[in-house]
């Protein structure tokens, strides 16, 4: 065989072997790199604080009466909010589901996010939320809902899974502290139990 022909047959067979590469990395790239990127925000929507009595750690003074303007009373207080979940990518987001932080604390109310509606590239989902707690203090001292956010939500975290046209998993994780989005290829292990 002359060197010009082993040659030919070298390059046909590193020809071969580029070409099934270029084939074996395009698969894994889009079966497990090529993913959406769904990313959360909690928007506050309003909320109230209603007195529903007096409290039980009141003082009555010799007359018989409590203070009506020192009075400890018992307030519900109501968060609402918006969780907008959007596709920031060109590819649909399938199967898309929420998760709570199991550490930290969960809203009373919240819309169902449908997991058989994919999020089409660039489409925004939102979902209304409410969040409830009651407190005992004094009218001046209540919590002003419209200024300030639940103490807990410093351990509010959300972990949204979702899968790309390949069924592989991508997840999205929120936290309201830093009111960040990171962007993770597994599940935390303190999300593994739910």
């Amino acid at each position: 065989m002359t060197q010009n022909k082993q040659m030919e047959i070298l390059i046909g067979i590193l020809g071969i072997v580029v070409g099934l590469l270029i084939a074996i990395v395009q698969y894994f790239w889009k079966r497990y790199i090529t993913r959406p990127e769904l990313t959360i925000e909690i928007i506050k929507d309003g909320g109230s604080s209603s007195p529903r009595g007096l409290s039980s750690k009141n003082v009555v003074n010799e007359e018989g009466y409590i203070d009506g303007r020192t009075a400890i009373r018992v307030f519900e207080l109501n968060w609402r909010f918006q969780i907008r979940v959007t596709n920031n990518s060109e590819l649909t987001a399938f199967y898309p589901e929420l998760t709570f932080n199991p550490n930290g604390p969960k809203f009373n109310l919240i819309d169902k996010i449908n997991t058989l509606q994919p999020i089409k590239p660039t489409e925004t989902v939102i979902l209304k939320a409410q969040y409830r707690k009651y407190e005992e203090k004094t009218g001046e001292e209540r919590t002003d809902v419209g200024r300030q956010i639940p103490e807990e939500f410093s351990d509010l975290g959300l972990l949204l899974t979702y899968q790309n046209s390949h069924k592989s998993k991508f997840y999205t994780l929120f936290d309201f502290n830093e009111m960040t989005n990171k962007f993770l290829g597994k599940r935390p292990n303190e999300y593994k139990n739910n």
